[in-house]
């Protein structure tokens, strides 16, 4: 798990970094410079503006990890609390909330995000506010599960039978035992959101799709599909590698299940 925590955070940095210094104005326009192809000064070319292409995906870097933070923070702390407050509370609640939670799990994420965005804006932030609120379902549901598991072992029957109360129960028993899990999960769906919003940015709903998102330049390049193919490579590669890394660093860890504490 550390070595996948370290990938995490090492791309993490790296990403911050892009969004703090690119090596040119990645707004400055040069038409004399217009599909120039890669060169030493310009690695990866210049568009039909004559921006360079390095420095609009290194601010794209940037606007994704912004969304992913934001996901992030939101599809867990929703979920993490309507699924544990769930197990806590049974009953009539707890089946409100699961069924609340099973309709965001049966909307697709997309089309909540697309709804949501196309009312207030596409940004980076507004799209990891749509993208967290239409994906906090699948969280509520394995909270709610890690939960009731963790209530059902000997030492949390125990704590009850001593007095324990529900606050005392999850801080001591419940979170301990589904942090880790959850965690884990959030990790291993930081992928799948990099597409969705690269997605958003493809799809526009009237936004300013000339900003550096690397769904935006897709959009924006393909138009020259045919004459400067290469365009589209590199927003196309950023949205590749970045996907496969974070999978192929998480998916291991999903494997094995968190082991309880009492």
């Amino acid at each position: 798990m550390k070595r996948q925590w370290a990938i995490i955070a090492g791309m993490a940095l790296v990403f911050t970094a892009c969004g703090l210094w690119q090596p040119y104005d990645a707004a400055a326009v040069d038409l004399m410079a217009r599909h120039m192809p890669p060169s030493w000064d310009h690695p990866l070319g210049r568009d039909h503006l004559g921006r360079d292409v390095l420095s609009l995906l290194m601010l794209g870097a940037w606007h994704t990890t912004i969304v992913l933070v934001i996901v992030a923070g939101v599809s867990f702390t929703i979920g993490a609390l309507v699924g544990t407050g769930a197990a806590l509370a049974g009953g009539a609640t707890e089946t409100a909330l699961l069924r609340t939670a099973d309709l965001f799990i049966v909307m697709p994420q997309l089309v909540i995000a697309l709804s949501l965005t196309s009312l207030f804006g596409l940004t980076p932030v507004t799209a990891g506010l749509a993208l967290g609120i239409g994906g906090w379902g699948p969280y509520a549901i394995l909270a709610h599960g890690l939960a009731r598991r963790t209530m059902a072992q000997p030492f949390v029957l125990a704590a009850h039978a001593l007095g324990v109360g529900r606050a005392g129960i999850l801080s001591r028993h419940v979170l301990p035992n589904t942090l880790d899990t959850l965690l884990t999960y959030l990790a291993s769906d930081a992928g799948r959101n990099v597409i969705a919003y690269a997605s958003l940015a493809f799809i526009g709903l009237g936004a300013d799709t000339s900003q550096p998102d690397w769904g935006a330049l897709l959009f924006e390049y393909r138009k020259f599909i045919f004459d400067n193919a290469w365009l589209m490579l590199w927003p196309g590669l950023a949205i590749l590698a970045t996907t496969l890394v974070l999978h192929l660093a998480l998916e291991p860890s999903m494997r094995f299940g968190s082991s309880v504490r009492s």
